[in-house]
């Protein structure tokens, strides 16, 4: 059923995020008057198509990309009549612009999903320090038991999410600023001064590389509430459960069963609960939402204990819209700077994820809930404009540098040239695509 699922909410990830940049090249071509021949999502067997004006659409039966064929007279012979409207006899810019569209309208999809989650809000556990590391980063700064972090290099914090975000924006950065308030509510500005990278070993997490946890509120793990379709409500949790065991740890208070959620790093638990006075055992697998495991349930709180330890993330529409671009441009950035790492050599090509890593996370988000999926998509959005904005030829990026060069040297590359990159870009992408599907099988194996 895991399964089925998973690649159900691949296959409709995929399918907005091909037809969402496959619109871009679209809808800027028909305002440049280039003729449209076919809009296709998918490769392979038309399953469906239609025709409507010039334009004929169709769905195809592998899901895994789309096309936009135009008019042109390098792939077929055009009537006299349209060859203004052929792609190859438009100037260069105009070309230029048809060919961007594709990634820009990805990465405004994901300024869309973000402004959407700002304006719907969310409530997370403020960064309250708790215990901390001796001769860690954060002792060497000056950070003690209590402390709640206000924000990071004056971008607010009001959450542990918020925090994590904020942190990875800067985390090349040698020296970092927290404002915290102190437990005598006194203000204090430290400066975090970071002994090495953080994005060279990301696997250490961010609170075992400062060198402190987060304080937790103390209840008794007794559920309040199962969110649908969330994998505790898959492996069968119900409301007024009381977790007694994770893999055989004894959880004895709320705190010790959301830092096991948190360490298990999407590895399937063992729970064991107690109802009506008898035990019973279930399994699930937590899922990674924006950075933080999850299960899906929640504990009850009072409004003393909802003051002291919640805050809400909640914006008007128009501060929305522009955090939903900041944190597109962060998250951009980001996903740069591990490429340029990977480069290097600095970080492992492990990370490098392919389709069945991408449609295992879509069917764990998509169990964890609708705003999960959408954050998914969202971050996957990101990474497929990116992806076709890096200069290898085939993608988006070749091509636009392509007409980077023609614009300096005011006449297109020869065909010859052309051939001889697509060769190459061919062989590139099968190479990645072969590294990314060998780690997909390696965390399936481990």
């Amino acid at each position: 059923m895991a399964f089925f699922n998973a690649l159900l909410a691949f296959i409709v990830a995929i399918a907005v995020l091909v037809a969402i940049h496959e619109f871009g090249h679209f809808w800027v071509a028909k305002k440049l008057n280039v003729k449209v021949l076919r809009f296709s999502i998918g490769f392979g067997k038309i399953l469906k198509s239609w025709q409507r004006g010039e334009t004929q659409y169709t769905l195809c039966a592998l899901p895994l990309g789309g096309f936009v064929k135009m008019l042109d007279e390098n792939e077929a012979e055009v009537h006299p009549s349209e060859k203004h409207r052929a792609f190859n006899t438009q100037n260069v810019y105009k070309r230029f612009a048809i060919v961007l569209a594709g990634p820009l309208a990805n990465f405004f999809l994901a300024i869309i999903i973000f402004t959407f989650l700002f304006v719907l809000g969310s409530s997370g556990i403020k960064p309250i320090v708790g215990d901390i590391t001796s001769k860690g980063i954060a002792e060497q700064a000056g950070l003690e038991v209590g402390d709640e972090i206000l924000s990071l290099n004056q971008h607010k914090t009001p959450t542990i999410q918020t925090f994590s975000s904020a942190f990875m924006r800067f985390s090349d950065q040698d020296t970092i600023n927290f404002e915290v308030l102190s437990q005598n509510n006194r203000p204090l500005t430290l400066s975090i001064d970071q002994q090495s990278e953080f994005l060279s070993n990301p696997e250490i997490g961010i609170e075992k590389y400062l060198g402190f946890k987060f304080a937790l509120p103390e209840f008794l793990p007794i559920i309040h509430q199962v969110l649908a379709n969330s994998p505790a409500d898959m492996a069968g949790m119900q409301v007024g459960d009381k977790i007694l065991m994770v893999d055989n740890i004894a959880i004895k208070q709320w705190r010790d069963f959301s830092t096991l959620i948190q360490q298990s790093a999407g590895k399937k638990l063992t729970i064991t609960l107690e109802r009506e006075h008898q035990q019973i055992q279930t399994t699930l697998l937590p899922v990674n939402t924006d950075g933080s495991y999850k299960i899906g349930v929640s504990v009850q709180l009072s409004e003393q204990a909802r003051e002291k330890w919640l805050a809400e993330v909640k914006k008007p529409l128009f501060d929305a819209f522009i955090s939903a671009n900041q944190k597109v441009l962060d998250l951009t950035l980001l996903n740069l700077k591990m490429i340029k790492k990977m480069l290097l050599g600095d970080l492992s090509s492990k990370h490098i994820s392919g389709p069945i890593g991408i449609a295992d996370y879509a069917g764990k988000t998509a169990e964890a809930g609708f705003i999960s999926f959408l954050s998914f998509l969202a971050l996957i959005s990101i990474g497929l404009g990116l992806l076709n904005l890096l200069p290898i030829p085939m993608l988006d990026g070749g091509h636009l540098f392509l007409y980077m060069v023609e614009i300096i040297k005011g006449s297109p590359v020869s065909q010859k040239t052309q051939q001889g990159l697509i060769k190459f870009g061919l062989m590139l992408i099968l190479s990645l695509t072969l590294l990314a599907m060998y780690n997909d099988f390696s965390r399936l194996l481990s």
